[in-house]
């Protein structure tokens, strides 16, 4: 499945606002939008504080339907408290009354698929709100659809795939991973957006479950060695599926390195590229390849540990590789934002009374190089020099403007070099 559309009603920063995500199987025609290259690919944007992963969140919660409230997800001050907590909200997003003191609304509308098993329903909708009583905040069904989401019940089912990564993406050693363990604390539907709700949430390790595949099911295994390189991408380690003292090798220019040696940023991006390939695999309908599986795919700071060379590629890689995955991704980077269309972007921008909105903004940003990214409308930038400097180089060029010949000098110095002193 995918999710075509999200209504947020007093959930956080968000007092009520709404979003169109976009999707290989979107009517771009009715959203007014020129597809994209990327058709599969949604970056949410903006500041600290503005409700990027509040939005992965109440995505998470939308997909896990009417199982919501029974699969081990415990919210925590999801429901938002007004800076002024009397009287009606307002905001250009609409209004809320006093009965919506203590409760949040999410609303939201997928796209089946044949592996939901949904026989040609056009679209799947859901319901959930969040209810504060006391200190303490519940889960509540409250869609209509029940019969339709049956297959969320099920532990095994390859219907209704998600799964979602919070910025702290630590792997479990395979030492310590029980998988049975994993199973009773959790459901697993719930399981696979933890992460997004958990700082301690572990992801699964690669050599805790490749090798079954290895010895089961050959075909299987020689996709997701084929995908982990694909995912990579040229230029970056090299997986062959050779393990050594029961770690699994990545290779570049000869070197063998297992995977507890690498570099914190590549074991952050395989580590939870390795999760989700695990994912992949139990949900996928047999006989289809792993490509063709279908379903969402959230990740919170995509450019978590990425040298700024990496984040140029990072998600068109991704993107390409699993063409029929929809990648809902948070970032700050501008060198991500670069490698995207604006129709790829939502962003989020404040209100009134500490609330923000979510929107997309209609400037072409594809191609620039990120000083040039950063002051465009999505980062609202009035420069990309340090303070101090950009303030002496505004006095300099205060004083080349009345005619100071040694300002004009030093301008075009403070232009082309850094300001340290030789």
């Amino acid at each position: 499945m995918y999710i075509d559309h999200i209504t947020i009603k007093n959930f956080r920063t968000f007092r009520n606002t709404a979003i169109e995500f976009i999707h290989p199987d979107q009517d771009f025609d009715r959203l007014g939008l020129t597809p994209p290259p990327l058709r599969n690919v949604n970056l949410l944007l903006g500041n600290n504080g503005f409700g990027k992963t509040t939005l992965l969140k109440a995505i998470a919660l939308a997909c896990l339907g009417p199982a919501v409230g029974r699969v081990g997800l415990y919210p925590y001050r999801l429901v938002r408290t007004e800076p002024e907590s009397s009287g009606p909200t307002a905001s250009r997003g609409g209004r809320l009354g006093p009965e919506w003191e203590g409760r949040a609304a999410i609303d939201a509308a997928f796209t089946p698929h044949a592996q939901d098993g949904l026989g040609g329903l056009p679209l799947l909708l859901s319901q959930v709100e969040v209810r504060r009583m006391g200190d303490l905040e519940d889960l509540v069904w409250t869609g209509h659809d029940d019969d339709f989401w049956q297959p969320i019940f099920s532990e095994h089912s390859d219907a209704l795939f998600f799964v979602g990564y919070g910025a702290t993406r630590r792997v479990e050693e395979k030492q310590r991973y029980d998988a049975g363990a994993r199973s009773s604390r959790a459901f697993a539907r719930a399981q696979r957006v933890q992460s997004l709700f958990r700082d301690d949430h572990s992801l699964i390790p690669l050599n805790a479950w490749l090798p079954q595949y290895q010895a089961r099911n050959r075909g299987r295994y020689a996709q997701v060695v084929g995908l982990m390189n694909d995912l990579l991408g040229p230029g970056h380690y090299e997986f062959t599926g050779e393990m050594e003292g029961g770690e699994y090798l990545f290779v570049r220019q000869g070197l063998r390195v297992p995977f507890p040696a690498l570099s914190d940023g590549y074991r952050a991006f395989i580590g939870w590229v390795a999760d989700l390939l695990h994912h992949v695999c139990m949900t996928c309908p047999s006989g289809k390849k792993l490509v063709e599986n279908q379903g969402i795919v959230m990740v919170d700071e995509i450019d978590l540990h990425l040298h700024p060379k990496w984040q140029m590629t990072a998600l068109p890689t991704l993107a390409r590789a699993l063409p029929n995955v929809q990648f809902i991704v948070t970032s700050h980077s501008p060198l991500i934002v670069g490698s995207l269309q604006w129709q790829n972007i939502i962003t989020m921008r404040p209100v009134s009374r500490q609330a923000t909105e979510l929107a997309r903004i209609e400037s072409p940003v594809h191609g620039l190089d990120a000083d040039q990214v950063l002051l465009t409308e999505f980062f609202g930038l009035q420069s990309t020099r340090a303070p101090g400097p950009e303030r002496q180089l505004k006095s300099l060029t205060l004083k080349a403007r009345e005619g100071d010949s040694d300002a004009a000098l030093a301008v075009l110095r403070a232009m082309t070099k850094g300001a340290e002193q030789a």
